[in-house]
């Protein structure tokens, strides 16, 4: 009887151990599955980001385009209240900027008109003939 015995106990362990590498299986499977949970959202979240960067860049670089327009819509005010007869000092007072800053866009207003730069030189058509730049001297 003590070798039924045996057996008996040696059946109850497999069993046992059986039952145990089952749950560990279940378990491993489990953990797997939260895994790629894990992994896909990660990878959805970094492609959130990714693309909400790339709509960002996007609206920055179209608010510059625009930003860029309305400069220049404003540069031409400028030269239309020069336009009026009013002074230099008299529009940078009206607009609270400098009388440099008027000055520089009507030097460049009127390289446009001529399409000539200071030294004579042709301009029109040329990258810098939209430019507008600072010119030294007195103010007025």
């Amino acid at each position: 009887m003590a070798g039924k015995t045996r057996n008996s106990m040696m059946v109850q362990a497999r069993r046992k151990t059986e039952e145990l590498a089952a749950k560990r299986r279940e378990r491993e499977a489990t953990l797997q599955s939260l895994a790629t949970d894990y992994h896909a959202s990660k990878l959805m979240a970094d492609a959130m980001v990714e693309d909400a960067e790339k709509q960002a860049a996007e609206l920055i670089a179209t608010a510059k385009r625009e930003a860029e327009s309305a400069g220049e819509d404003a540069k031409a005010t400028v030269v239309k209240m020069l336009a009026t007869g009013e002074t230099r000092q008299g529009v940078a007072e009206l607009l609270d900027v400098s009388v440099s800053y008027v000055r520089s866009i009507d030097v460049a207003a009127g390289k446009k008109k001529t399409g000539l730069d200071q030294g004579g030189t042709d301009v029109a058509g040329s990258e810098e003939s939209g430019g507008v730049g600072v010119v030294a001297g007195h103010e007025g």
